[in-house]
């Protein structure tokens, strides 16, 4: 009986290793980061509320509050681009340059079909 234990032991313990070596060599982890992104549906819904944010409301007396929606808003932005395959260089500008790539990259989002302002902010 205790040979016949070894023998099966070893057995699942080759099997194991070839596992092992076989799960090394196929990373799942780009296609499991995948899976975390939102569905573009969302992604879309974000940036239209985002965008009124920008515009309206609370944003216009605070500074802290308008910054902290434009960096979400620039996050979207890059995550939409990622999803789209456009091409984007909004984290390393800032003031001016920025907002001159953000029309740009909003531009290049509403031309691949992407819904960036509600309906009623038009």
């Amino acid at each position: 009986m205790r040979r016949l234990f070894t023998r099966r032991g070893r057995q699942e313990l080759r099997a194991l290793r070839t596992l092992d070596r076989t799960l090394r060599v196929l990373d799942p982890g780009p296609r499991l980061a995948a899976l975390d992104d939102p569905a573009i549906e969302q992604i879309a819904f974000d940036l239209q509320r985002l965008d009124h944010q920008r515009r309206s409301g609370p944003t216009r007396c605070s500074a802290v509050w308008l910054a902290a929606v434009l960096r979400a808003y620039d996050a979207r932005l890059q995550l939409a681009c990622r999803r789209l395959g456009v091409t984007e260089h909004l984290q390393p500008l800032d003031g001016l340059d920025r907002e001159i790539e953000r029309v740009r990259v909003e531009g290049q989002l509403e031309a691949a079909g992407l819904t960036l302002r509600r309906p009623d902010d038009r």
